[in-house]
């Protein structure tokens, strides 16, 4: 059986090709973005190396997993359609000696894409609900009450007691709304095990702000791609998957954009393919200069245009 290969295109694929190609890079300054990557290895799954250093070749077929569940999308994100960044994630795979199975025999990774964009928790409720609970402290101190007001105590006091339980259980409400949002999130982004390590008396003993550093990423709206390598033939079989390895990218929605930055995000995840990161890793890649070999800038094409090139070859045999 023949696996399809993937296609380019021109049109919105243009600007992929310009990103990958780094050309024009003595016109512009370079611009930096700043990624979270994980990487994670299953159990049993290892890279024999070749006597030069490189890794052996793995043979993989490429799959579309489109959004993860409970996430989102947004028009940058719409833009990049999957022959784009299956088309990005292929070349980068190659240098890790990852190569594209022409048949199904010679396949055995099944890789399979996610990207999209974390959904958040609504602050501006968080916010109300935090100030509305203050103000009522604030006015049953003032009033010369607190917490735990006794039923005899004057009715004015009564009242306001009320008032500030019935405010801190809507707190409590906005609080167990942000944690059932935050905690795929932070799985989903592989924030989760540095999140659990950071969440201990060093956060009240000097030990920095890591902790706070981490959650505040997870509460703000992410870009994330996500690769899953699986083992093939248990997948094509329909039996139970076996996850080998899967390295997980982000970087912050706000002030950036998906189209421009997927190929820093692949290139920065790419170290990762097949390997374990042992710990979130927090760097910066740069967004224009990536260099690929000979992608060229194909123009924009005013109406759909059908497939002008194949994908990379590099391994095919």
């Amino acid at each position: 059986m023949k696996i399809p290969s993937v296609m380019a295109r021109t049109g919105r694929y243009a600007a992929v090709l310009l990103l990958l190609s780094g050309l024009g890079t003595s016109a512009f300054a370079e611009e930096l973005i700043a990624t979270a990557i994980s990487g994670r290895v299953g159990s049993g799954y290892q890279r024999t190396k070749l006597p030069d250093g490189s890794f052996k070749p793995e043979y993989y077929a490429l799959a579309n997993g489109g959004r993860i569940e409970g996430t989102g999308s947004d028009v940058t994100v719409d833009r990049i359609q999957y022959p784009e960044i299956a088309e990005v994630a292929s070349r980068l795979l190659a240098r890790q000696n990852y190569r594209y199975a022409q048949t199904a025999d010679q396949a055995t990774l099944m890789i399979v894409l996610h990207w999209g964009v974390t959904l958040t928790f609504n602050s501006g409720n968080y916010a109300t609900s935090v100030g509305n609970a203050a103000s009522a402290m604030a006015n049953l101190k003032s009033l010369g009450g607190g917490p735990g007001t006794a039923p005899s105590a004057d009715a004015a006091v009564v009242a306001a007691g009320e008032v500030f339980e019935n405010e801190m259980m809507k707190l409590a409400m906005e609080n167990r709304v942000r944690d059932q949002i935050n905690l795929p999130n932070a799985r989903l982004l592989g924030y989760l095990d540095d999140l659990n390590e950071s969440n201990d008396i060093r956060r009240w003993a000097g030990g920095g702000d890591r902790y706070n550093d981490l959650i505040a990423d997870v509460e703000e709206s992410r870009y994330y791609i996500i690769v899953s390598a699986y083992a093939f033939e248990p997948l094509v079989k329909r039996q139970e998957k076996k996850l080998l390895w899967q390295t997980r990218v982000s970087v912050r929605a706000p002030g950036n954009r998906f189209d421009d930055s997927v190929a820093a995000m692949m290139k920065g995840a790419s170290k990762y393919f097949g390997q374990d990161s042992g710990k979130l890793v927090r760097g910066e890649e740069s967004k224009g200069v990536v260099e690929l070999g000979d992608l060229k800038f194909l123009g924009e094409a005013k109406e759909p245009a059908p497939a002008v090139r194949p994908a990379a070859k590099d391994g095919g045999k």
